[in-house]
């Protein structure tokens, strides 16, 4: 599930057994999406609506939520949030780039106000930048049923996620202060 999917370009990062990415965006063009899909190999499926709507996924059915620029330019992002914990499966990720030049460091704090994922982690050597200002980063959805439920996550979850991605050791990784 992939919130401010625009024209698609983050279509061609997928990798190529990606069973379906669904985008929201409220000005998806429905058109060239598909054409793009096509064209990156990746099935998909286009929601025209507000981001922060119900996105209309079952509970825990999402392998993982990708938002790039929808929680830096919504006004609540809060509700995206909490929508895609609900939709996310225990231990999979809410994988963020955001823009903060906006002043929206409740970026962050949307994500870390649900006790629904673990602490964000994030380099926030892209979160002090003087010109562009990011927020890079993953949040792993919280087992909510114990160490024994099915999907349950452990201890380093994010780095899981990291290593089956190929992404691990390739940045260091910054905590949040609390």
């Amino acid at each position: 599930l992939e919130y401010g999917v625009g024209q698609g370009r983050n279509l061609y990062y997928y990798p190529k057994n990606t069973g379906m990415v669904v985008g929201v965006d409220p000005d998806a063009k429905e058109d060239l999406l598909i054409q793009v899909s096509v064209a990156a190999g990746v099935p998909f499926v286009a929601k025209t609506q507000p981001c922060e709507a119900p996105n209309n996924q079952p509970d825990g059915s999402i392998d993982a939520v990708i938002t790039t620029g929808a929680l830096g330019a919504s006004k609540d992002p809060a509700a995206i949030v909490a929508e895609a914990a609900r939709a996310l499966k225990p231990g999979a990720p809410l994988v963020f780039v955001e823009d903060m030049s906006f002043g929206k460091g409740g970026v962050i704090d949307a994500i870390e106000a649900l006790d629904e994922f673990e602490r964000a982690e994030y380099d926030d050597g892209w979160a002090t930048l003087p010109l562009l200002p990011h927020a890079i980063g993953v949040a792993v959805k919280r087992d909510t049923m114990g160490d024994t439920g099915v999907g349950a996550t452990t201890k380093g979850a994010g780095d899981d996620f990291e290593s089956s991605t190929g992404l691990a050791g390739k940045r260091s990784k910054k905590r949040r202060p609390r």
